[in-house]
């Protein structure tokens, strides 16, 4: 039988040092970054450890150091502004050791009458979409897991991944770790790069590549075009955003080993993945659920619902994190909307708390999204709800990039011919784009206040 935790990752962890390949950085000088952390620590065992880095090699030293020494680690963005630092403060308001730059904050070190950590613990940032910031928390157990899983699924090991996803994010961190854990390759390259130069050359054939849409578009759009390099993966994984139709369709055209997932933070990345060969065959939705994963679909009382019924998904796991592992018997609920057919595959339809209710019907917004993203007169699109005294609420429609009148008076005309008509927006905005962080998601509270300020709109009649 395998040693417990913590012994489990420590010696998986040593084995990566001769098994796992890393291209694109510097694998030399990555392993005397966790040499150089694990010492330090060893010595005076922090409490709290901030890892706020752009440097990949910085990035993924901080989290194999902190796996195989009990620490607490907390994961932040460069990118984040006061707001988010605030926030981080209220959740970790002490702060022993920094891998990388100093927050813009003051923040004392914790009392060292404190008892040091006993385990590892990672602090994932989440809720970039609500605008709240909140921390997921995971260890070696949840995280091995939720590999695992993945590996089950595909039926592979090791795992080669590509990597152009921020590694402080669990988009990028659980590329890192499924192909540490499975002795595999690591490649990392910024997308910008990947964009600009093209894809690094040493990386092996085959593996897993992880996209958000707007990635993936771009990528297709690209002169010259990437085809022929994303037809060599054995999956890409396409998740943190709705994938409109269109973009779907032109993927499989190509031929394209599309596995669209449905995951997030907190549950280590992937509960449901649609397998390449399902969706080359033209099956849609996310796929079926991961061995390690066990989805139901929920009415408002919590009682499971009939396949083909839209409910509130809910997840149990053991890759869940542990601050959000409930004593009771009660399966997680993220707040997002989906029905399982009668073969188990999942299909999500959207967030439960952005479903829009106009005139007493129900507006589903991805439904409206994809609608617009089809006409291929725009590059981004998001829909949400305003409060209004005759609608209960009007159905808004903000679009990227500016359009003229006459551009949206023909979008207008091509949801007419697709949608009902309580589904047509009644609030027209444009801007150069959205408030995207790197892995696509929406700021939607930053985009709400935004549309709140516009002195005018164009409406329709």
């Amino acid at each position: 039988m395998d040693a417990p935790g913590p012994l489990n990752a420590i010696a998986t962890l040593a084995a990566a040092r001769s098994h796992w390949h890393v291209i694109g950085l510097d694998g030399a000088r990555l392993w005397q970054r966790v040499n150089a952390h694990c010492h330090r620590w060893q010595s005076h065992r922090p409490h709290q450890v901030l890892l706020n880095t752009a440097d990949p090699i910085e990035a993924i030293a901080g989290v194999v150091a902190a796996l195989s020494v009990p620490t607490q680690l907390w994961l932040a963005s460069p990118t984040w502004g006061d707001r988010e630092w605030q926030q981080f403060a209220a959740q970790c308001p002490t702060v022993d050791a920094v891998i990388g730059n100093s927050p813009p904050i003051s923040l004392p070190p914790t009392d060292a009458a404190k008892p040091g950590c006993d385990r590892s613990r990672l602090r994932i940032p989440t809720g970039g979409s609500s605008g709240d910031l909140r921390f997921a928390c995971h260890t070696w157990e949840t995280l091995s897991t939720a590999v695992a899983g993945f590996q089950r699924h595909f039926q592979v090991s090791p795992v080669n991944a590509y990597c152009v996803l921020p590694l402080h994010h669990v988009s990028g961190l659980m590329q890192a770790l499924r192909s540490l854990i499975g002795g595999g390759t690591l490649t990392v390259q910024s997308f910008r790069d990947l964009m600009m130069n093209g894809p690094l050359a040493a990386a092996p054939a085959g593996g897993f590549l992880s996209l958000v849409p707007t990635q993936l578009q771009r990528l297709l759009d690209r002169d010259p075009p990437l085809t022929p390099w994303l037809q060599r993966f054995d999956a890409i994984l396409l998740g943190g955003a709705p994938a409109w139709p269109s973009l779907l369709a032109r993927s499989r055209a190509a031929a394209l080993p599309l596995a669209p997932t449905y995951g997030m933070t907190e549950t280590a990345a992937q509960v449901a993945t649609l397998l390449p060969a399902e969706f080359l065959a033209g099956r849609n939705g996310s796929g079926r659920p991961l061995p390690h994963v066990h989805l139901t679909i929920c009415d408002s009382h919590g009682q499971a619902v009939a396949p083909g019924t839209v409910g509130q998904i809910a997840i149990a796991s053991p890759a869940l994190a542990v601050n959000l592992q409930s004593k009771s018997e009660t399966a997680w609920q993220p707040g997002d909307l989906g029905w399982l057919d009668a073969a188990g595959y999942l299909h999500v339809v959207g967030r439960h708390n952005q479903l829009i209710i106009t005139g007493g019907e129900k507006v589903h917004p991805p439904e409206v999204e994809a609608a617009l993203m089809a006409t291929g007169q725009v590059s981004d699109a998001v829909v949400l709800g305003l409060p209004d005294e005759a609608w209960g609420e009007r159905v808004v429609a903000v679009v990227a990039p500016v359009l003229m009148p006459d551009a949206i008076a023909t979008l207008r005309a091509e949801l007419r011919s697709q949608l009902s008509p309580h589904k047509i927006p009644k609030v027209w905005l444009s801007r150069p784009s959205l408030p995207r962080n790197a892995q696509g998601k929406l700021n939607r509270a930053a985009l709400r206040q935004w549309v709140m300020a516009q002195p005018t709109a164009a409406t329709s009649p």
